[in-house]
């Protein structure tokens, strides 16, 4: 812990007790304290963040401890920083199968029943009121598929970000892989092939019926 203090006071000449505050609060257990300072002027430089020294270091540690912990634990926070860290822009790539939710709907007598669905294949976004949106802006209006969909991205964070700039279309997500033309010609040899066996095994089975008719009478 006094490694990291004298490293603060060094390098950013702050005073002792300013350094202990940060260290305390915030950096104790962190294992590398230049690679938090590499991450403090990244963020300076890239938020333009104004104030004292000791005010932009109680700032970024707050965003750092978010950014590296808290989003990991719990939910709220989580919504919180994917608001301010992608808001008004795409930031996960959903497939169709990722998950499995169910919902109520009513049948023409009035009737509640439950029924399944599966994810759909979207790029998900988020617009700056925090609402979850489809690529085209359109929000997320079914309550479940909404909810299911928050803990699936929580629970999956390491997804963030990926493939967000893919087009939407199958043919070219990384999950998927087109058929080309050689293979859509040999599938089609297959098909002909088994139909083939299909109907040779049906016609040798009705000369065995015309065979055994023909002895018979």
């Amino acid at each position: 812990m006094q490694e990291k203090i004298q490293v603060l006071m060094d390098l950013l000449e702050i005073n002792k007790a300013q350094a202990t505050d940060i260290v305390g609060r915030y950096l104790k257990e962190a294992k590398d304290i230049h690679s938090f300072l590499d991450y403090y002027f990244e963020t300076l430089e890239k938020e333009k963040i104004v104030g004292t020294t000791y005010e932009k270091l109680r700032i970024v540690c707050k965003k750092a401890e978010i950014e590296f912990k808290k989003r990991f634990e719990d939910k709220e926070i989580f919504l919180y920083w994917l608001k301010s860290k992608y808001k008004n822009c795409p930031f996960f790539r959903l497939f169709e199968d990722d998950f499995i939710y169910s919902y109520y709907c009513y049948d023409a007598e009035g009737n509640a029943y439950k029924k399944s669905a599966k994810s759909i294949n979207t790029l998900v976004c988020i617009n700056s009121f925090g609402e979850l949106t489809y690529e085209d802006g359109d929000p997320l209006k079914n309550n479940e598929f909404k909810h299911n969909l928050i803990d699936f991205i929580f629970k999956n964070q390491n997804r963030i970000g990926v493939d967000i700039c893919a087009n939407s279309s199958y043919k070219i997500i990384r999950r998927y892989k087109p058929l080309s033309y050689e293979d859509d010609y040999n599938n089609f040899k297959k098909k002909e092939k088994k139909a083939f066996e299909e109907n040779r095994k049906k016609f040798e089975e009705k000369i065995k019926v015309n065979m055994t008719y023909k002895h018979v009478s």
